[in-house]
């Protein structure tokens, strides 16, 4: 996962690049993986099994 511009991340199924804002972040803590969705593949994709949604995700913004 790369942040952008430090505040735009890239949707890890369509890799559309979106707003940190805009973004959410699928987690799965048992093995340490964050996978950034953007709000049509969350739609697509739903929350898995074992897996947690973080609705906002901007603590990932890199200060300017």
């Amino acid at each position: 996962m790369e942040i952008l511009d430090g505040d735009r991340i890239e949707c890890s199924k369509c890799g559309e690049v979106v707003d940190l804002e805009d973004a959410v972040g699928l987690d799965k803590d048992s093995r340490a993986m964050f996978k950034p969705l953007c709000g049509d593949c969350l739609e697509d994709v739903g929350v898995p099994a074992g897996w947690t949604l973080e609705r906002d995700i901007t603590y990932f913004a890199r200060q300017r």
